[in-house]
């Protein structure tokens, strides 16, 4: 059961008169409905702009919509091909560029720096087994100690964060 408080929502009196509230909130928005005066006065603007609705005429489509939206799409999606393909050319060239400076510059000069990366990623990857192999440990000895100061900087912060809170409004029936 939800526990309502104040006054009903625009979407809480719009389910009311579509005849769509949830088996939870039912019972409670509908006897808040019944006994308050601005909710009613809200729920029969709703059920006006209903029946207003329901009166205007539906508009006749062209004989053309469907094919005219389908014409749309199309040409949408023909543009996003053409877009794609233009993409995919132009990183095709920049490829090509590259390899093509790559090849004509040789490998005395991209050699070293590649190699410089390679190294970096093995320096990477070793430290990254001598951390599996540490940090696990160390965390399950400081495990207090991390809960600690964990709540020792969320307390303040939720503290803070709950000040900063709007009050709730005072319950109405």
């Amino acid at each position: 059961m939800t526990t309502f408080t104040g006054h009903l929502t625009d979407a809480q009196a719009q389910r009311l008169v579509d005849g769509v509230l949830s088996t939870a909130e039912a019972p409670e928005v509908e006897r808040h409905a019944a006994a308050c005066l601005e909710c009613q006065a809200l729920v029969e603007s709703y059920r006006m702009l209903e029946g207003a609705l329901d009166a205007l005429a539906e508009p006749e489509l062209p004989d053309d919509f469907t094919f005219g939206v389908l014409a749309r799409i199309e040409a949408q999606e023909r543009s996003a091909a053409r877009e794609r393909r233009f993409a995919l050319g132009i990183l095709g060239g920049v490829v090509a560029a590259t390899a093509a400076l790559v090849a004509v510059a040789g490998p005395g000069v991209w050699a070293p720096a590649l190699s410089s990366r390679v190294d970096q990623l093995g320096e990477l990857a070793r430290a990254l087994r001598i951390g599996a192999g540490f940090v696990p440990a160390v965390v399950g000895a400081l495990r207090l100690q991390i809960v600690l100061a964990a709540a020792a900087f969320a307390l303040p912060l939720l503290l803070a964060l709950a000040r900063l809170m709007p009050a709730a409004p005072p319950e109405t029936a």
